[in-house]
């Protein structure tokens, strides 16, 4: 009897001592977690505070930047705007100074890099420096001529324009089939032709 009443209570003990491990790991655990949560907010505010004080708002008037084609990105994904200003081609066409601008740097890099691709038979370098200042010259060159009030000035500068393209094409026939002979030639014919077209527009 004796015996069945040690063991009966044994895990009344057992259990009372099981509790009060748990209820002193719980408050172990709520002090921990509160002293960590306490220093995070600490450092969170120290940091904004000095993140505050280092970089302050400040306001810029940006829209000079947005006149000059800053957010045409979002011009090009509204689809309610023509396409020629998704494209930005109606932009490029506002400003008869940048147009000038680009013509004369055209004519400059062709002036002064072909001649040295075509000599050095770089054949793939040539090629691609005319194709890229073409390329912005038929766009800019229908731009000045399309500038001019008097309609025979304008018909005469687009004929201009096409026998240009019609030299740089045989040009580039010539740079194709690699031969610098008639490269050299070809390159002299289109920039008299250039020349032409640009004294008839400027």
């Amino acid at each position: 009897m004796a015996v069945a009443q040690k063991v009966a209570s044994r895990p009344a003990v057992a259990s009372r001592r099981g509790a009060v491990v748990v209820r002193a790991s719980v408050e172990t655990r709520r002090a921990v977690l509160g002293g960590l949560l306490a220093s995070t907010v600490v450092a969170l505010t120290s940091a904004n505070k000095a993140q505050a004080a280092a970089t302050p708002v400040d306001l810029f008037d940006d829209r000079k930047a947005r006149n000059t084609g800053f957010d045409l990105i979002y011009e090009a994904r509204d689809l309610d705007l023509p396409q020629s200003v998704r494209d930005g081609l109606t932009q490029a066409r506002t400003s008869l100074d940048e147009t000038i601008k680009r013509v004369k740097e055209s004519e400059t890099r062709i002036d002064a890099d072909l001649e040295g691709f075509i000599k050095k038979n770089y054949w793939t370098e040539a090629r691609e420096q005319l194709r890229r200042q073409v390329g912005t010259l038929r766009f800019d060159l229908n731009t000045l001529a399309s500038s001019k009030a008097v309609k025979a000035d304008k018909k005469k500068a687009l004929e201009l324009k096409k026998e240009f393209i019609q030299k740089v094409e045989d040009l580039d026939f010539a740079l194709r089939a690699k031969d610098e002979p008639a490269a050299l030639k070809k390159l002299e014919a289109a920039k008299s032709a250039l020349d032409t077209v640009l004294a008839s527009v400027l």
